[in-house]
């Protein structure tokens, strides 16, 4: 289950841009029981009901390796940090969902053990949510955070002024990069999403950061999947495209992007790339493993 370290429940740090991360934040990272830390990275747009079905099973099935038989005793797993964006639904009474890619690091943390971190944009004044108390970060109460993890960081750009969601962006790759020049094995899953998570993507890579690209969960991550294994460039950046090209502006910032992209990919070494499928869980365990990511 998750560890809550602290014993009032999940620990809450409020940062602003520019501003490093507290050293009691990151020292949460040092508690896990493996030197590794994880980014999950994506949006929940666009999925069908098969891929949104198919995500949990999938993280379940790809952190650890289990016996083939009723017990399922472990063989192997994944003890270190899973982080994400913070944010959870709720139904009317209270209780939280699992049905975003935000909700992964919960998941791990209640089936593994991990240390379940995240941080999150603040991009509207903050609320505590009207029936259940829940603290809200944006403009929807679907924008609470998800209490279940070890700690949350919130990211603003200061006291008076919120971000857009990807404020914290470049938050957690210092984070990551920190944990990285320490000796931390680190990766970037990716599923879906949209001009955030392409620049996630082409983010770490540029940071030597591994990415695991998931197939089948839609969108950038699928045109990032594209583009590296077929030279096929059409889908990067297609949903901007579209908007542009229905409010009548120039595309011209897309082709931006896709150049911008080109040179990255171009320009790093091919083994930071895995590419794993979102019906198959071994897939990533596969991944995992090879990666010296289970333990």
């Amino acid at each position: 289950m998750t560890k809550q370290i602290d014993p009032r429940g999940c620990f809450l740090v409020v940062v602003n841009a520019g501003e490093a991360l507290p050293a009691a934040f990151k020292l949460f990272a040092t508690s896990a029981e493996q030197k590794a830390i994880i980014r999950v990275a994506g949006g929940c747009k666009g999925f069908t009901p098969e891929a949104s079905a198919a995500m949990m099973p999938f993280f379940l099935g790809g952190f650890a390796e289990k016996e083939q038989n009723a017990a399922g005793k472990i063989i192997r797993q994944y003890k270190g940090v899973v982080f994400s964006g913070g944010t959870a639904n709720a139904d009317d009474d209270g209780n939280l969902a699992n049905d975003m890619v935000t909700n992964v690091p919960a998941v791990l943390a209640d089936a593994y053990g991990v240390v379940a971190m995240s941080t999150t944009p603040r991009t509207a004044d903050l609320a505590l949510e009207k029936k259940h108390g829940g603290l809200v970060v944006g403009d929807t109460v679907g924008t609470r955070l998800d209490y279940r993890q070890t700690a949350a960081a919130i990211i603003q750009v200061n006291a008076s002024q919120q971000m857009d969601w990807d404020g914290d962006v470049p938050v957690y790759f210092d984070f990551m990069g920190d944990l990285k020049d320490a000796g931390y094995n680190t990766a970037v899953i990716t599923l879906n999403g949209g001009d955030i998570t392409r620049d996630e993507i082409y983010g770490a890579l540029k940071r030597g950061i591994p990415v695991i690209a998931v197939e089948g969960s839609l969108r950038e991550t699928d045109a990032f999947i594209k583009a590296f294994r077929d030279g096929d460039w059409t889908d990067t950046a297609s949903e901007k495209r579209a908007k542009l090209v229905k409010a009548n502006k120039d595309t011209k910032v897309c082709d931006d992007i896709v150049a911008d992209c080109q040179a990255v990919l171009a320009g790093i070494d091919k083994s930071l790339v895995s590419i794993v499928k979102l019906t198959d869980p071994a897939s990533l365990l596969a991944v995992m493993a090879q990666r010296g990511l289970l333990v």
